[in-house]
């Protein structure tokens, strides 16, 4: 049965035993923004991931209703180490003359490409010589490396709330295994997006937008799918 974000908010606060000031307190709102929230005033949150991590659930699933609620035990295990993106630390501009600390790396910021969610917009050639910087740990418990970091505009709102409009996102070009639910890059052709994936056979795979309302499911043949690599960091200004 469909469930709305109010309804979905409200079981998975109550489960961690939360009150609605406990849970804004947690992510930096008021109590009465959670309670909008909750009574179907807000059909919608820039504060989805925040809300996610503070109550222990998938973001998909707080904002769409799409698969578990939570991982599973197996696969919890195997992530254990990897703590919530927002105990991760920061990620900061910097140019030639910012000294780079020694448990920091310079990733390239590709400001001028857009992978789109939505429209599949993308220009190819990209020479800001912009970067961002990430901490060795931070690669570490994803299993990036220096070289194998993107980071670049998401554009469009097939993927909001998770991904909302100027959306700066990190790809991951080493992880390329379908975990469903995940967020990916990939190419189909030439159209390069952002996407959720979920495995429907063997050789197939559901292309999946967060914004349900207005983008429907899409079905493909795995090997018509180039996957870039996995999102696993996204920063948005509110």
């Amino acid at each position: 049965m469909k469930t709305t974000l109010a309804e979905r908010l409200k079981l998975a606060r109550k489960e961690q035993g939360l009150s609605q000031k406990a849970l804004g307190e947690l992510i930096g709102v008021s109590q009465a923004a959670i309670q909008k929230i909750e009574v179907g005033k807000a059909k919608e949150t820039t504060k989805i991931l925040d809300l996610a991590n503070a109550l222990g659930v998938r973001p998909e699933w707080l904002s769409s209703g799409y698969g578990e609620m939570r991982e599973s035990p197996s696969k919890t295990d195997r992530e254990s180490s990897i703590p919530p993106e927002r105990n991760w630390g920061t990620v900061d501009a910097w140019d030639g003359s910012t000294p780079l600390p020694e448990d920091e790396v310079e990733v390239p910021f590709l400001k001028d490409i857009e992978l789109a969610c939505g429209d599949g917009s993308y220009g190819e050639d990209d020479y800001n010589g912009f970067m961002l910087r990430f901490s060795k740990a931070t690669l570490k418990r994803v299993g990036a490396q220096k070289g194998s970091v993107l980071c670049f505009p998401a554009h469009g709102n097939s993927m909001e709330p998770l991904i909302p409009e100027g959306s700066t996102v990190a790809i991951n070009l080493l992880d390329k295994k379908i975990v469903d639910g995940k967020v990916y890059a990939i190419n189909q052709d030439g159209w390069k997006r952002l996407k959720a994936l979920h495995r429907s056979g063997p050789n197939k795979v559901i292309i999946r937008s967060f914004n349900s309302a207005e983008y429907d499911d899409e079905e493909a043949d795995i090997d018509q799918i180039e996957i870039l690599g996995r999102m696993f960091w996204t920063s948005t200004l509110w």
